[in-house]
């Protein structure tokens, strides 16, 4: 992988730059080069946010996700606005409607992180599940930067969280 770029989408208060930003810590302990940033409007609780990492194994010269290669939808705010993108759009079933589209793949975040005891780390889920289906970041480097988040009891349900996302999108039939 010489180039990847992940779009995150949603509202505010889900945790997507949290989540970005676990991203790109993944990423660099493999040894690439990251740019992480965020977008979002007056609203921030509640409006549209979006968050995007860019990884790569030489230099980045521009920080801005134009082509992502996955897309992460955790809230339908995000509506139409990513139906037509090329590249798989990984989102959370519980909190949107069934979108019919080939190149999205429903997983139930909300649902996993519940199950994991950790509701507020459905974002987590949606993280594993589309890193298990493109391939940018292992399982194994996540779960490395959930161990070292936090306290111990939050880092095994982040933990347990990341592996049932991953485990979901394999479910779904397309994880490499």
């Amino acid at each position: 992988m010489a180039h990847f770029e992940v779009l995150m989408a949603g509202t505010g208060g889900q945790g997507l730059v949290f989540c970005s930003s676990f991203l790109a810590e993944a990423a660099i302990g493999t040894g690439k080069n990251v740019v992480q940033t965020q977008s979002y409007g007056i609203s921030q609780r509640g409006g549209f946010i979006s968050a995007e990492v860019i990884v790569d194994d030489g230099e980045i010269l521009f920080q801005q996700v134009t082509r992502p290669d996955i897309v992460i939808a955790l809230s339908e705010v995000v509506g139409s606005r990513y139906d037509a993108v090329d590249c798989p759009v990984v989102y959370d079933t519980d909190l949107m409607q069934p979108r019919s589209f080939p190149n999205w793949i429903g997983v139930p975040m909300l649902q996993i992180a519940e199950a994991a005891g950790a509701a507020k780390s459905a974002n987590l889920a949606g993280l594993a599940a589309a890193m298990k289906l493109c391939g940018a970041v292992s399982l194994e480097d996540l779960l490395a930067v959930a161990q070292r988040k936090g306290r111990p009891e939050v880092a095994e349900k982040n933990m347990e969280v990341l592996r049932r996302g991953a485990e979901a999108a394999q479910a779904a039939g397309r994880a490499q």
